[in-house]
């Protein structure tokens, strides 16, 4: 092979199917003369994001699981050393992003795998707090301003729907959503909900958060200002709501009651 034509490494070429089936095939190439033979990958990783054939994301939170443990065992060494401001430190600044990053994509994951995640979200928290392990999770959402991790993902996501709403976002995105009547200024500014067979599209997802939002957070004016408004209600209601609880499923949105939600 020569001039503008790269060359196929056979050996680190593999392809993938998106289907329900264990078993691995094998795919024949000819590509300027030569034939060599592609195998079938199950797991491959793509800009951090461990991407199954099934789209379960198991690999992926196992990923997260292997990197959060190894800060943790560092933080936990540390934790008689540091005062607290610098073990909150650590937490917000090593600890959350691992969490935080493509949360959007893999909460479509089965509830029990995230569950597994709640367990060290909750354990870094009170690692940086130094409180014990018996201590309750509110508690420790409440001392580190966090909220509890699906309602992170929660926030994570309407975020994102605010940008495309507002077309702060690539372009592709932009028109994929429409008002049920009116339009952004009308008094119902819903968006209208496609249906979906598994409810895991974005589009059905991202109209249904999109219509949770409470009309007076939707309509401020930027970006900074909705995230922390918003954030400040799922916290305050978490915090006070009798019937508040855990939900992993990846179409389960809370909805906080209406209140008043002082500033953080």
């Amino acid at each position: 092979q020569s001039g503008h034509y790269g060359r196929v490494n056979a050996n680190k070429t593999e392809f993938m199917i998106f289907d329900n089936l264990d078993c691995t095939d094998k795919l024949s190439v000819e590509l300027h003369g030569t034939c060599f033979t592609i195998n079938e990958c199950k797991v491959t990783k793509y800009l951090g994001l461990m991407l199954d054939s099934k789209l379960t994301f198991k690999q992926h939170i196992d990923h997260i699981k292997r990197k959060i443990m190894k800060r943790i065992g560092a933080m936990y060494r540390s934790s008689k050393l540091l005062p607290t401001k610098y073990r909150k430190m650590f937490a917000n600044a090593l600890m959350l992003p691992q969490f935080d990053y493509l949360d959007t994509i893999y909460c479509r994951a089965s509830k029990t795998k995230l569950a597994e995640l709640d367990l060290l979200y909750k354990k870094v928290g009170k690692i940086a707090l130094g409180v014990p392990q018996t201590e309750t999770s509110l508690a420790v959402y409440k001392d580190m301003k966090w909220l509890p991790l699906h309602l992170r993902r929660q926030l994570h996501l309407s975020n994102y729907i605010y940008r495309i709403m507002n077309e702060d976002c690539p372009t592709n995105f932009r028109n994929k959503f429409r008002y049920v009547s009116g339009g952004r200024n009308s008094n119902n500014c819903n968006l209208y909900v496609n249906r979906s067979a598994s409810h895991k599209e974005f589009y059905y997802l991202g109209a249904k958060f999109w219509n949770n939002l409470p009309p007076d957070i939707r309509t401020l004016s930027d970006i900074s200002s909705f995230s922390k408004a918003y954030k400040s209600q799922l916290l305050s209601s978490a915090l006070t709501d009798p019937n508040y609880m855990t939900n992993n499923s990846f179409d389960y949105l809370y909805n906080p009651p209406h209140i008043t939600t002082p500033a953080l």
